[in-house]
């Protein structure tokens, strides 16, 4: 039987962390892209 947290990274501690993770990652790309067009307009 596994731990219940055995299949995430090495890096988080839970599941509510790799979410919040994931999703400041998605808002951090999608900003930098919005930049990167915004300056070669």
């Amino acid at each position: 039987m596994k731990k219940p947290g055995q299949e995430l990274p090495p890096f988080v501690k839970s599941w509510k962390q790799f979410y919040v993770l994931l999703i400041g990652w998605l808002a951090l790309l999608i900003v930098g892209f919005y930049i990167f067009t915004r300056y070669f307009e």
